[in-house]
């Protein structure tokens, strides 16, 4: 008799000891929505839990990515996504909106954007005045209309989904693309030597890429958050020292997601990806807002009507609307 209590007070602690595991592994866990499907232009994050960073940071990390239709902003918005990827200019449009959502880490320092031309004729800006430009349907064209009214082109934007079909079949005369995605397919379609105006070049070089936590959640699990954000800077410095082995690990997810990709062209954006991570001039990238830029793109975007209020690195950071 003595033996079978013994052993039900056995069980019995067992059976709390797996509850409360399970619970504080359910506590720990974050979930994660880049801003697309898998590709290099997320590996520093696909690295962080292939490496098993993110688990000795002590936090479990559930990758969920978005499709066309059902965005990692709108997963944030509608509470089914803790922390996503965004780009600076959509953040701080957003954020004016009530978006309630934090910064808390930079990856891009400088601008992929790219705008490349079918003629000869057309290698300047001041070129592009009355011509048709393609542009994504689904945003990511905001400095490029804004430089538009800037410099009174009078651009007819064409829009497209994600395809260089419209560029490819003569319809448009120029098209934006990303340095390290579309661009690449219109070389391999043997266009490399078209003329190319990049953003990074002009004024209208901007940051892109960084974390955004709902601040909700930011509020409830700040140590979970620095948990991430750290693991996260971690893995995109272990990209940058191991390029080839990072290049295995995107590949490795691309291929569990069934994305339609190959290692050539994730080779490309990684080197892309990881040299717009890097300040002018710099070999490893500082992961910071430049205040001084932040209240620049913010008088732009006021000036544009884009946001109504201003927008500064402490209003950023500090996620409130």
């Amino acid at each position: 008799m003595r033996n079978r209590n013994h052993n039900m007070r056995r069980i019995v602690s067992l059976f709390i000891t797996f509850i409360l595991c399970t619970w504080a592994l359910q506590a720990q866990r974050i979930v994660f929505t880049p801003q697309w499907t898998p590709q290099s232009q997320f590996a520093g994050y696909y690295v962080a839990q292939e490496m098993g960073f993110y688990q000795e940071a002590g936090v479990e990390v559930d990758f969920q990515h978005p499709s066309a239709s059902y965005s990692a902003a709108n997963r944030m918005f509608e509470g089914s996504s803790d922390i996503i990827t965004q780009q600076l200019v959509q953040a701080m449009i957003a954020i004016d909106h009530g978006m309630p959502m934090v910064h808390v880490l930079q990856t891009s320092q400088r601008n992929a954007l790219v705008l490349v031309s079918k003629s000869d004729s057309i290698r300047t800006i001041e070129d592009l005045k009355g011509k048709k430009v393609g542009v994504w349907k689904a945003g990511f064209g905001e400095l490029a209309y804004i430089m538009d009214t800037e410099k009174n082109l009078d651009i007819q934007w064409i829009p497209f989904l994600e395809s260089v079909n419209l560029f490819l079949s003569g319809a448009i005369d120029a098209t934006l693309a990303m340095s390290y995605n579309e661009y690449l397919k219109i070389r391999v379609a043997g266009h490399e030597d078209k003329p190319v105006i990049r953003f990074s070049e002009t004024e209208y070089d901007y940051p892109e890429d960084g974390l955004y936590v709902s601040t909700d959640f930011y509020q409830r699990h700040p140590d979970k958050v620095k948990a991430f954000v750290e693991a996260s800077r971690k893995g995109w410095e272990w990209a940058h020292e191991h390029p080839e082995e990072t290049l295995d690990i995107v590949m490795k997810w691309a291929e569990k997601e069934n994305v339609h990709t190959n290692r050539i062209h994730q080779q490309w954006m990684l080197e892309q990806i990881l040299s717009l991570q890097c300040e002018e001039g710099e070999t490893k990238p500082s992961f910071r807002l430049d205040s001084q830029m932040i209240d620049k793109l913010s008088e732009l975007l006021l000036k544009h009507h884009r946001i109504q209020h201003p927008v500064d690195v402490q209003k950023l950071e500090g996620g409130m609307p």
